[in-house]
């Protein structure tokens, strides 16, 4: 039975402590569960503990970015170790307290992972790890599996498809991949790869979608207590950069047949009208006007959580739930008329933001996060309402299937 990680769960919690500290060997402290972990400390100790010298400097006292390093040379050691990249949580979750429930999770990862290992001999936390079930299918069998398919609902043939969102005929640029297929990945990757440059200059009958530019009216943004605090909200945003997208790899689940989809962007660039009242880091920020915000080498893996239904005699997706991880390389921002338009405070203020990327990024990386979710949650909102999900994986199982007959 799977565990349910929302909202927190505070038996879950004991029982990653006392797992935490049986492999250290230690006494479980006193004190809130997040705060024993949050500096990185023990978690870096843990780390050490599984794999000797895989992390190799634990930061005991310092600033707060000092102490973040910790929790970021956790999360290197463990992804090393094969806890996967999307169970492991982001610095803030834990740093912010944002989601101490993904903590959870992913230390619940972590357990399992080590009954992988056999030199580890310490304690178990969860439920024991399966083994691996492949299930393999000879050419022949796809080919006709995919020819079955193909009969039946036309896919590739130019076969009339009205009725379902509004497309006519397949589209040509549509590449239609077998979930079972072991090379699924590879043309699930081109699929997706095709399809977003198809976006990008624009798809009959979704003419009122343009991904780049990408016109917002407005975005607002809220952050709370730690190394953010912001009320701030930006309106007629454009957004440019997504005509450029790289997908690195796209997979699909076949128990939920929700999505993984890592993508590269060289670049993103907003701009926009913004109105802002708060702090980043140590840096008061009061002010209104145009502004910029460019990050560079955009790394992004989206979570893409759905839900199936049928419609006029086809499957689609409703798309749930977008949760996004990145990292990016570099990053350039402009804000005009802080503080009144003091330009030595406005033009200060502005370098120490950009002499200082990594932290200012680190820092604002769950608003960044927020705002491409709901971004892209839109977007795939539009896209798979539109377009039948057979078209992108054409074994894709019935509803009734998964969430049994209404």
């Amino acid at each position: 039975m799977e565990a349910s990680f929302s909202p927190r769960n505070k038996e879950q919690e004991a029982e990653v402590l006392q797992w935490v500290f049986n492999v250290l060997g230690e006494k479980v402290p006193p004190g809130q569960y997040e705060d024993i972990l949050r500096d990185g400390q023990v978690l870096c100790r843990l780390a050490n503990k599984l794999t000797p010298g895989s992390v190799k400097k634990i930061q005991e006292r310092g600033t707060n970015f000092q102490l973040m390093e910790n929790v970021q040379r956790f999360q290197a050691a463990i992804k090393k170790y094969g806890v996967p990249e999307e169970e492991i949580f982001q610095t803030a979750d834990l740093f912010e307290r944002r989601n101490i429930p993904q903590v959870t999770l992913c230390l619940y990862s972590l357990g399992r992972i080590t009954q992988k290992h056999p030199e580890y001999t310490g304690p178990a936390l969860g439920p024991k790890m399966a083994d691996k079930n492949e299930r393999t299918f000879t050419e022949e069998q796809l080919r006709a599996h995919e020819g079955e398919l193909n009969l039946q609902m036309g896919f590739n043939k130019g076969a009339s498809q009205a009725g379902h969102g509004g497309m006519g005929n397949t589209p040509d640029y549509i590449k239609t991949c077998l979930i079972k297929d072991p090379k699924f990945v590879p043309c699930s990757t081109e699929s997706i790869q095709i399809l977003f440059k198809k976006l990008a200059t624009g798809i009959e009958g979704l003419e009122g979608l343009q991904i780049d530019p990408m016109k917002l009216n407005k975005i607002k943004i809220f952050a709370g207590d730690g190394p953010v605090s912001i009320n701030s909200s930006l309106a007629k945003a454009v957004v440019t950069g997504f005509a450029n997208t790289v997908v690195v790899e796209s997979d699909v689940s076949p128990v939920d047949y929700s999505w993984i989809t890592k993508i590269y962007l060289p670049k993103m660039r907003i701009e926009g009208n913004y109105h802002m009242q708060g702090r980043i880091l140590v840096i008061p920020l009061n002010g209104h006007g145009k502004c910029l915000f460019e990050p560079h080498g955009m790394d992004i893996i989206l979570y893409t959580k759905t839900h199936l239904y049928e419609k006029f005699g086809h499957i689609f997706y409703n798309v749930t739930e977008t949760k996004v991880d990145f990292n990016i390389t570099g990053l350039k921002l402009r804000l005009d008329n802080l503080f009144d338009g003091v330009k030595v405070l406005e033009e200060s203020t502005n370098q120490y933001l950009n002499e200082n990327w990594r932290p200012v990024s680190e820092a604002l990386k769950p608003i960044i996060a927020k705002t491409i979710e709901d971004i892209l949650l839109g977007i795939l909102n539009k896209i798979f309402h539109f377009m039948p999900a057979e078209y992108l994986v054409s074994d894709i199982a019935h509803p009734s299937e998964l969430y049994g007959t209404p």
